[in-house]
């Protein structure tokens, strides 16, 4: 896990590494090392339920509106396993994603 915090000391972001967590869940959705498309498929179903919209990454991964986070996949061997990033945003959800760091974008 690695925090990232803005000039003035507060908590800008969390990352929660995809192959050695801690597991992470919201709204009863368990995040981190699960296969995207599972993950993808469970949190699409939730925001149906809860009449939330659905939004897609510029990298392609899906996440709900209004759960202050997205995630990602990285390799973990031959396998794929989902990462978090969780952070404040307001309206604009791509103001928060585009402040992130680019070292929270590359999960190898």
């Amino acid at each position: 896990m690695e925090c990232y915090f803005y000039d003035d000391g507060e908590l800008a972001y969390v990352q929660v590494d995809g192959r050695s967590g801690p597991q992470v869940t919201c709204e009863g959705i368990r995040l981190i090392g699960r296969v995207p498309s599972q993950l993808a498929r469970e949190m699409e179903e939730y925001a149906d339920r809860h009449g939330l919209g659905i939004r897609y990454s510029p990298t392609g991964d899906f996440f709900c509106d209004g759960f202050q986070l997205e995630v990602g996949a990285q390799r973990a061997g031959d396998h794929v396993v989902s990462w978090a990033l969780f952070f404040v945003a307001g309206p604009d959800h791509s103001d928060a994603r585009d402040g992130a760091p680019k070292t929270a974008w590359h999960r190898w």
